[in-house]
């Protein structure tokens, strides 16, 4: 058994004792805790993967762009308030797009199913 695998058996235990480590067992325990926090994190928060558009949950204007086949002076056009077609979100200094707002534009669909 490594010593890293040692050294978490015993810190399981509720027991004071002194260690001396050399830097390799350190930073190999080190990684050895940062591999098993990883693999919880998958098990308790599966990820999608993330293959383009589909999963995301913001577009870019950009994307929304390409996405919808319009020019940006169209989704700005969109955003008016006397239109409010599809407004964007700020997020920091970036103009985003909701994928669900997108979806709806793009599906001809005027309202959210949840607004239904």
């Amino acid at each position: 058994m490594e010593d890293y695998k040692f050294i978490a058996l015993m810190g399981d235990k509720a027991a004071d004792f002194n260690i001396n480590v050399t830097s390799q067992n350190l930073r190999a325990f080190a990684d050895y805790l940062i591999e098993k926090a990883k693999e919880k994190l998958k098990v308790e928060n599966p990820r999608p993967k993330e293959s383009g558009v589909e999963e995301k949950a913001m577009l870019t204007r950009y994307e929304t762009c390409k996405y919808l086949d319009v020019c940006p002076s169209t989704l700005w056009a969109w955003a008016k308030p006397e239109v409010r077609y599809l407004v964007p979100v700020k997020q920091g200094g970036r103009v985003m797009y909701k994928k669900a707002d997108v979806d709806r534009v793009k599906f001809g669909r005027l309202k959210d199913k949840k607004d239904e």
